[in-house]
């Protein structure tokens, strides 16, 4: 309980092994096994690792999703976790502050900080965001706008509390890659 403001701030963990029905809200970690279900939920973590199902809304400041996951909602996150293995298609822009990308990830990525796309991950889709990293033998493959002001996602709109403010980043020039590769007379 914050002496404050009265408010309860929960910090507990939850490993979850079977199908719950229930809304969760805690700064602490959620671990949703492989056979295990969240059904029709709005919940709010402070890192959820998410290898069952998901029937509703989750929302974390680290969403680490697992290549056995499945939404059927929505989801939001501050850093978006896609370990090898993984395949996340999602068919709306997917914003958020950061992702590291060691799986596939297809659609588009918005996002304030940088997208780190690990050796071996591959991503199909447009991206706009603050830096981008791509390791060696990593596939991209898309228009991307690197630099410049991006929008920030807020998890406290999601009723999370914020970390502690930083100062704002000195927004960067705007930058466009495009590529022309020779097109060979036949």
């Amino acid at each position: 309980m914050c002496k404050r403001c009265s408010s309860h701030v929960d910090l507990r963990d939850y490993d979850f092994t079977a199908t719950v029905s229930k809304n969760f809200k805690t700064k602490g970690r959620c671990v949703l096994h492989e056979n295990a279900c969240l059904l029709n939920t709005n919940s709010i973590f402070g890192h959820a690792i998410l290898k069952g199902k998901v029937i509703g809304r989750v929302a974390a400041d680290v969403l680490e999703l697992h290549r056995t996951f499945e939404i059927k909602g929505t989801f939001k996150a501050g850093h978006l976790i896609l370990p090898l293995g993984t395949l996340l298609r999602w068919p709306e822009p997917v914003v958020l502050n950061s992702a590291d990308i060691a799986g596939e990830f297809i659609g588009n990525l918005k996002a304030s900080g940088t997208i780190t796309i690990r050796s071996g991950g591959r991503v199909f889709g447009n991206i706009e965001a603050g830096g981008l990293v791509v390791e060696p033998d990593a596939i991209l493959v898309g228009l991307m706008k690197i630099g410049g002001p991006a929008p920030e996602i807020k998890i406290q709109e999601l009723e999370v509390m914020p970390p502690p403010a930083a100062p704002p980043p000195v927004p960067a020039p705007v930058r466009q890659i495009t590529l022309a590769l020779p097109l060979r007379a036949q």
